[in-house]
């Protein structure tokens, strides 16, 4: 449809760049994606390293042990969840999906039915799923790709959406998972 419309308003040639060009404006995006996850990982390893992350962890501890329960309890498990949260809150949520995948693993032990998702791994799929993070550096990275003017913009919004995402879905699956 695209095609016909395009030469049937005389932008052949406008369309045929746009096609040529896609490729590698895509490579281009995502090779900046790329770098940056890389510079981000890079962060999230000397956190490590450094044991600060064990430091946030501790800090960390009531908000998950109110969020996960008694899972946190299990030292493997904790470490797993709170790197995960952590990577989530810097924004990397493609660094937080390992270790969100190594918790999911683990959790498996809290499952009665390995059919069904025990209430940590949905709320640790709802944490994952609603983008609260302090440091969103995968949207201030494409901002600034598209050449924004202001790649903080959107901050105040999505802190306060993320917040609220992510405490109505916590909410819901407590609800869920008392009267389901």
């Amino acid at each position: 449809f695209f095609v016909l419309t395009a030469f049937a308003t005389n932008h052949q040639n406008d369309m045929f760049k746009a096609i040529l060009e896609s490729p590698n404006q895509v490579f281009e995006l995502i090779k900046i994606l790329v770098l940056s996850a890389c510079l981000w990982n890079g962060f999230l390893n000397i956190i490590k390293a450094s044991g600060l992350i064990k430091q946030l962890s501790f800090i960390l501890k009531p908000i998950l042990k109110l969020v996960y329960g008694k899972a946190v309890e299990d030292q493997q498990i904790y470490l797993y969840l709170s790197t995960n949260f952590i990577a989530n809150l810097l924004g990397v949520g493609s660094l937080a999906s390992i270790s969100g995948l190594k918790a999911m693993k683990s959790l498996t032990k809290y499952q009665t039915d390995p059919k069904v998702p025990c209430k940590e791994m949905m709320l640790l799929v709802i944490i994952n799923t609603t983008g609260l993070s302090i440091i969103p550096t995968t949207m201030m990275t494409l901002r600034q790709s598209y050449g924004s003017h202001d790649i903080l913009g959107f901050f105040s919004y999505s802190l306060i959406i993320g917040f609220i995402i992510t405490v109505v879905g916590i909410i819901a699956s407590n609800v869920i998972e008392h009267y389901g």
